[in-house]
């Protein structure tokens, strides 16, 4: 039986054929166009870092952005009340009893990367999902814990 595949990648050599029988007049190796693509969206990447604007893709993929969002302390799920912070994990195994983190560090927020799906144009966006890379995520995490002012930069959004 023979795997299915889940995952679509812009680099793929798939991808570079169908480039290269749209724009025959184009003479790039796989190298070349490679590059050119991950160094768009590492760019693009830091655009969203530095500035914290909500910018959109080419050919309708639709607007990213860095999200700030206030976490609930307690929610309520079926009538129980539940305490809907995130544990640190390290103190809890020291002390031996569950420890929060609060994020006093970022002022109770948490930050995270958000594509606006009603924004997009491609066919069935409610079947896509968007999910960042690790260096992505841990570059967010970096700039947060060097400089205050990038958690004032970004905003709240309403997906």
């Amino acid at each position: 039986m023979s795997r299915v595949k889940i995952e679509w990648r812009s680099c793929s050599k798939e991808n570079y054929k169908d480039y290269c029988a749209k724009h025959s007049n184009t003479k790039l190796t796989f190298e070349e166009w490679k590059s050119i693509i991950y160094k768009f969206n590492e760019d693009f990447r830091n655009y969203l870092l530095e500035t914290g604007k909500k910018e959109k893709l080419p050919h309708g993929f639709g607007d990213f952005a860095i999200n700030k969002k206030k976490r609930k302390k307690i929610v309520t799920y079926e009538g129980k009340d539940y305490i809907n912070l995130p544990i640190d994990w390290i103190k809890t195994r020291e002390k031996g009893k569950i420890i929060y983190n609060f994020n006093h560090h970022t002022e109770g927020y948490f930050f995270g990367w958000i594509w606006f799906k009603r924004t997009s144009r491609i066919k069935g966006p409610e079947f896509w999902f968007f999910k960042p890379t690790r260096v992505t995520s841990r570059m967010l995490a970096h700039y947060l814990k060097t400089n205050d002012k990038y958690q004032h930069l970004y905003q709240s959004w309403i997906v």
